[in-house]
């Protein structure tokens, strides 16, 4: 494959039906790129479209929730793109991990897609393909958005073919799935598709052929969220089951409401360290700042100290003085990912099922003498898993 002379290949990150991307050096400004580029088989005048098409749309976005563009171009006829290298894992992978995080955390990164795609869309541009491989979380728990190779951009063209449903169909809104013109309600309705997955760990949408989850988008409701996980605050379920009206006019109109209203949320939880969503927000005092300063010095020398279950705790204590603080958030995030690596790094898949049938035991609404039982055996098998402290938090703060 031929690439730009700028750039050294460093190795292949993945490859798609479009092309590759490849981790690669700029020797002009000597800093490791993500590279994306159209792959030599990849001829179709659809396929080079998507690609300039996507150069186009992500090239006008700069945005701290949107992965970043730092060069465009093309050799031999073939676009490149050369992108901030991202580590993480995309939401695809955290959702199958069941996001063992506080929900505080997962509204955080909720309201961080609303943030990027009210970004895109006051820019102009419509993403049409939201998706939990779409969405990165990087290593300090920061949202990416990537590719907008199916982006409309305002006052040009697009791609799409008459009768040909461009899109991922499980996260499809009705007007997209009917090959109707789409707007930004559009994408409101695909990202709550995948706030209604990242909560309740379950598709919206489960028919088991590409006609039925279509039927199911433009003819029926999803699963009520709170039958599915009764732990969810109902008003965050509220805004989710907004997003997903099946009537355009019926839905959240602009994706910065979403991020508001998801933004008052996420205070409430941290503030109230996930007992309430509805929990009054308040100003932050210089008080309450220096509270939290010291309860993150305290954290960050637990987490550095090896304590990481001692750690969240103080840092859920600093979020809760300033629920807007980056720096414990920050640290609370890079903590948990690193307590469940070092649980999978230590997994025996015999203990590891048992203690997932353990914790299924134990979940709230299962008969009390069952919960007990399995509690106390969890209490011995897995005492620092922090799905085991959550359930003993939980319990005690239904009693209080």
């Amino acid at each position: 494959m031929v690439h730009p002379s700028r750039y050294d290949i460093l190795d292949k990150l993945g490859e798609g039906a479009m092309g590759a991307v490849f981790r690669a050096r700029d020797r002009m400004l000597g800093r490791v790129v993500a590279l994306k580029m159209l792959g030599e088989e990849s001829t179709s005048d659809d396929h080079h479209k998507r690609f300039v098409r996507e150069a186009e749309a992500i090239g006008r976005l700069d945005h701290p929730n949107i992965v970043k563009v730092y060069d465009l171009g093309e050799v031999e006829g073939k676009p490149y793109m050369a992108m901030e290298l991202l580590e993480g894992e995309d939401l695809r992978a955290l959702i199958e991990q069941h996001m063992d995080v506080p929900i505080s955390e997962r509204v955080r990164v909720l309201e961080e897609v609303a943030l990027g795609i009210a970004y895109a869309h006051a820019k102009g541009v419509i993403h049409r393909d939201v998706k939990p491989a779409n969405v990165m979380v990087n290593l300090g728990g920061q949202v990416k958005i990537l590719d907008f190779g199916l982006a409309r951009v305002a006052a040009q063209g697009t791609i799409t073919r008459k009768g040909v449903i461009l899109g991922t169909p499980d996260y499809m809104c009705p007007e997209q799935a009917q090959g109707r013109p789409v707007d930004p309600r559009s994408d409101i309705f695909s990202a709550g598709s995948v706030f209604y997955e990242a909560l309740t760990f379950q598709k919206p949408f489960l028919g088991k052929t590409l006609h039925s989850v279509l039927y199911q988008i433009i003819s029926e409701s999803p699963i009520p969220i709170l039958t599915l996980n009764p732990e969810i605050p109902a008003r965050l379920a509220a805004i989710v089951h907004r997003m997903l009206q099946k009537d355009p006019d019926r839905r959240y109109q602009a994706m910065d409401e979403v991020a508001t209203d998801l933004r008052e949320i996420r205070r409430a939880l941290r503030r109230s360290r996930g007992r309430s969503a509805a929990a009054p927000v308040g100003a932050t005092t210089e008080e309450a700042r220096n509270r939290m300063r010291e309860h993150l010095s305290r954290g960050r020398s637990l987490a550095e100290g090896s304590k990481p279950l001692s750690a969240i705790g103080e840092l859920q204590h600093a979020l809760a003085y300033d629920p807007d603080a980056g720096e414990p958030g920050e640290l609370l995030w890079r903590t948990w990912r690193r307590l469940k690596g070092a649980h999978e790094e230590d997994a025996d898949p015999a203990l590891a099922g048992r203690i997932a049938d353990l914790l299924h035991r134990a979940a709230p609404g299962a008969p009390e003498a069952e919960a007990r039982k399995a509690l106390a055996e969890l209490a011995l098998l897995a005492p620092d898993d922090p799905r085991f402290a959550e359930l003993v938090r939980s319990r005690a703060e239904r009693r209080a």
